[in-house]
């Protein structure tokens, strides 16, 4: 998953016990890490109906060969007109917000909201980290960066995950190399998480 899988024991217990014919929607799905981890981390709990949305072709291609999804849709996750309201039990939007601008990652977060049930889960940088483009796809840039205030104020939860570095002296030491060298420490992920049922 992206950021070295930093956030996927905590995302792990976003999902519930029984995901038995559950719906999900994978939002920007991209090479399918996020998938494939549902695949293979949740499916002791039940097989959920696992469909996903990608809005660069090549990678859309790429997952109608691999064959992860039951169901992909190409286009853009902050306009699902597509989708009927509450289709899907949980969406899961990870590394995609901070590559749309502030407007449109509020767009982003109201389609999920409107497409979803239960719960909308997000992951993304823990504020603004650079980014450029990857395989000719001018979407991988990052546009903005989120902070835990940002999503508190659309009414989400959130908590911030950090990489394994097998110890605190080891992360320190870390720490401190991106320190002399004028570089943001970016192992910091926030995941937000928002309860739609009543």
């Amino acid at each position: 998953m992206s950021h070295a899988g930093t956030e996927d024991k905590f995302i792990k217990t976003l999902f519930p016990p029984n995901m038995q014919n559950l719906r999900v929607l994978d939002v920007g799905c991209g090479y399918g890490e996020t998938g494939l981890y549902i695949r293979t981390r949740t499916y002791k709990r039940g097989w959920c109906h696992l469909e996903g949305i990608e809005i660069f072709p090549e990678y859309y291609d790429l997952q109608m060969r691999m064959g992860i999804y039951d169901g992909l849709h190409l286009g853009d996750a902050s306009n699902m007109a597509h989708i009927q309201s509450n289709y899907y039990d949980i969406t899961i939007a990870q590394h995609v917000i901070e590559h749309l601008s502030k407007d449109n990652g509020k767009r982003l977060l109201s389609e999920m909201e409107r497409v979803t049930k239960d719960r909308v889960i997000v992951c993304t940088p823990n504020g603004y980290t650079e980014s450029g483009p990857l395989d000719d796809n001018e979407h991988n840039n990052h546009l903005s960066g989120w902070c835990p205030g940002d999503f508190v104020a659309l009414g989400y939860n959130n908590k911030i995950v950090t990489k394994n570095v097998n110890s605190r002296l080891l992360q320190l030491f870390a720490k401190t190399v991106f320190t002399i060298q004028r570089k943001k420490w970016d192992n910091e992920v926030l995941v937000a998480w928002k309860d739609l049922k009543k």
